[in-house]
């Protein structure tokens, strides 16, 4: 059901530090609590003391440790017990550690062998701390099994049906009507396409062409880049990817899904300009107001989508349309990696 050996975006960076240090998170179903240590080393356990179970992430820090609060016992980076009042010897147990880095200003964590832990898998993102891109970022949980979330991110056409009055004005695009290109790559699916003629956000009597890629990557990493141009040059690059030809206007979005469980699923986002002037800054915060709404509306229709599929039978079939070529090569690829497990 779930793909194992894989970086997980478990939390944003700041979460952790919003939350004191001690952050609680299920990923793929198990707990797990995230903790920096008083050098600030970053850490990663199962969230379940083996005394009775009580959650670890209730715990207090202290120095290189962290202790349960409900009896006491200590554990340290590797997950052994370091301590138990009324014990002159600690009780030879251990809880389980992952593998956990903080890249791109996410939070990932290794779900599988950690001997497998490979860093290099980890997808390239544009982070949120870079002043030269301002970002700004958020997340949200859907009531609905991963991939149909999946299913959502590598079909963009439902931009002009289901954001009719927030995504799609915001674009200026006929989502529906401009097939992407789509390439298959070793563990990520690439779109690409053109817009041509569209209008200008902000201004409709002004026609610009659209350059539209993302990938997105096992195990739910969604990295789009958007650039808008002056009418033609789509043409004169025989409609393939811009190369040294400046844009008026860039947006970059970085975002995450993350099985919590076969029902409950993190999403983790964040939308962005490239350029750090008032002007753009300002931009960003209404273009935040938008996705936030376009977001609420995926999650309303994929929820409501779920319950339909609690209903179905499972080999009532579904009918297979061009916009699912990309959906379909996402659920092989993953199926392809959680079959090699």
């Amino acid at each position: 059901m779930f793909l194992r050996e894989s970086w997980y975006v478990a939390a944003w960076g700041v979460d952790l530090a919003e939350a004191g240090g001690i952050l609680a998170k299920t990923i793929a179903g198990e707990p797990i609590v995230i903790w920096r240590d008083a050098d600030g080393g970053l850490h990663a356990m199962e969230d379940r003391c083996p005394h009775r179970h009580a959650p670890l992430s209730r715990g207090r820090v202290e120095g290189n440790r962290l202790r349960c609060m409900y009896h006491g016992m200590t554990f340290n980076a590797d997950g052994r017990c370091q301590s138990m009042p009324l014990l002159d010897t600690p009780p030879n147990v251990a809880v389980r550690t992952y593998p956990v880095v903080e890249k791109y200003d996410w939070l990932w964590i290794w779900m599988g062998d950690a001997c497998k832990a490979d860093q290099s898998l980890i997808p390239a993102a544009h982070g949120i701390s870079n002043p030269g891109r301002p970002m700004r970022h958020n997340s949200i949980e859907y009531e609905a099994h991963y991939q149909l979330v999946h299913d959502n991110l590598c079909d963009l056409s439902h931009v002009d049906f289901l954001h009719a009055t927030t995504l799609q004005p915001a674009t200026g695009a006929n989502w529906s009507e401009t097939a992407p290109r789509i390439q298959s790559k070793d563990r990520a699916v690439r779109f690409e396409r053109w817009f041509e003629e569209a209008q200008l956000p902000g201004d409709p009597t002004q026609r610009v062409d659209v350059w539209n890629s993302y990938e997105f990557a096992v195990p739910g990493i969604f990295i789009m880049y958007g650039a808008r141009f002056p009418a033609g040059t789509a043409r004169a690059c025989n409609r393939k990817e811009p190369v040294g030809i400046a844009p008026i206007v860039e947006n970059i979005e970085q975002q995450a899904v993350t099985p919590i469980s076969a029902t409950h699923t993190a999403y983790h986002y964040a939308t962005g300009l490239v350029g750090s002037t008032d002007e753009m800054t300002a931009r960003l915060a209404q273009r935040m107001d938008v996705i936030m709404a376009a977001f609420v509306e995926d999650r309303d229709m994929i929820e409501a989508q779920q319950r339909i599929w609690n209903l179905t039978p499972a080999n009532k079939k579904t009918l297979f349309l061009p916009q699912d070529k990309g959906p379909f090569m996402m659920r092989r690829m993953m199926e392809k990696f959680i079959a090699s497990e």
